[in-house]
């Protein structure tokens, strides 16, 4: 069976997603690296507005980034309902500055009847450094996705 969604993602490659049904994910202005059923690669510039008060990424926006990324990859996963987020585990270690690009990448760690595992990955791409990585769980809801 065709998985159209992965399909309409894929056809990104190499572009910025501006396309996505979420405002926040439109403001991110991401870029589609890779995307596949197991896990999506986005790439995102750092804009003035995504720093904190000393000029570095915000820790909120960062969780953004990652969040906004792992629900591509459950969206690209197919799947009839709707899983939303319950909890997200951010670990910062470095940080990227107005101007560098960070490179964020998600992999499904297990796909369950009701429970969604996913880690995240933040490479500042600029200097080669670990930005963050993530742990969240998604859970079934009752909402079907339209098609």
């Amino acid at each position: 069976m065709e998985n159209k969604r992965l399909a309409y993602l894929q056809s990104f490659v190499g572009r910025h997603f501006s396309n996505s049904p979420s405002p926040f994910a439109n403001w991110l202005n991401g870029k589609v690296i890779s995307v596949e059923e197991s896990g999506v690669e986005f790439q995102f510039e750092i804009r003035k507005e995504m720093t904190n008060p000393i000029g570095i990424l915000h820790g909120g926006v960062t969780a953004g980034m990652i969040d906004d990324c792992m629900g591509v990859n459950f969206m690209v996963l197919g799947l009839e309902k709707f899983y939303p987020t319950i909890n997200l585990y951010v670990d910062y270690f470095n940080p990227a500055v107005e101007g560098q690009t960070v490179l964020v990448k998600t992999r499904i760690e297990k796909l369950g009847k009701t429970i969604i595992n996913i880690k995240a990955e933040v490479f500042n791409e600029t200097t080669s450094k670990i930005v963050a990585q993530a742990t969240a769980n998604l859970a079934v809801s009752e909402i079907k996705i339209p098609d």
